[in-house]
């Protein structure tokens, strides 16, 4: 297919957008469902799996997985920024270098860029007056420590999070994957390289030297 703008569009570019698409779609289906269903806080979540994974609603306004300062309408607007920095450098590098990507790396990048770009849509749109709230709809919950009669610590309950935040995660463990495996394979050619470890000829003995002199003569 042609290029435009240094972009080769491709049918497996294509897809991949397609699936960005979807899964963004998937991500702002399943918060509005939650916030036109659920109430907030623990006294609404609906138990899904006893003591292990509720639906928990709640509202962020600081950064994933509802952890980090809020600072008000500022900070807001610093996530706002990050968020649109990260959607558009990712897309971009996918949509300019996706004929030279593996499958795992188009998949990462497919990942990473739907996730910046369904919690950016929560950031840039739902403000209290014009949705009647603020900030992202989180509200997949686990308990990995008892439950919520146990003693309380990060993992019990574990951060609120959605749909988007998911992509984001497993984006980031698997990029983080293709960068060791990368590493890995970068160290073995170095050593490869490396001339102290290259393989010398071993000396010939004296007496051998001097036969092959003798039959030479």
């Amino acid at each position: 297919m042609k290029r435009w703008l240094h972009i080769h569009w491709t049918k497996s570019l294509l897809i991949g957008l397609g699936v960005a698409l979807a899964l963004v779609i998937a991500d702002l289906i399943t918060k509005w469902v939650v916030q036109l269903n659920v109430g907030v806080g623990f006294s609404n979540a609906i138990e899904v799996i006893p003591n292990f994974f509720y639906i928990n609603k709640s509202y962020n306004i600081a950064v994933a997985f509802s952890l980090g300062e809020t600072w008000g309408v500022g900070g807001r607007i610093l996530n706002i920024s990050i968020s649109i920095v990260m959607s558009v450098l990712i897309f971009w590098y996918y949509l300019t270098h996706e004929d030279k990507l593996g499958r795992l790396e188009k998949v990462t990048a497919v990942l990473l860029g739907a996730g910046a770009v369904g919690n950016l849509i929560d950031r840039a749109f739902y403000w209290e007056a014009t949705t009647g709230f603020n900030g992202v709809i989180d509200f997949f919950q686990f308990y990995l420590g008892g439950g919520p009669a146990a003693k309380q610590n990060f993992f019990n309950p574990f951060a609120t999070f959605n749909f988007a935040d998911a992509c984001l995660t497993i984006g980031i463990v698997m990029l983080l994957i293709i960068l060791i495996v990368d590493m890995i394979k970068n160290g073995d050619k170095s050593l490869e390289k490396d001339p102290r470890l290259q393989k010398k000829p071993e000396p010939i003995p004296q007496q051998e030297k001097k036969e092959d002199e003798n039959v030479s003569a």
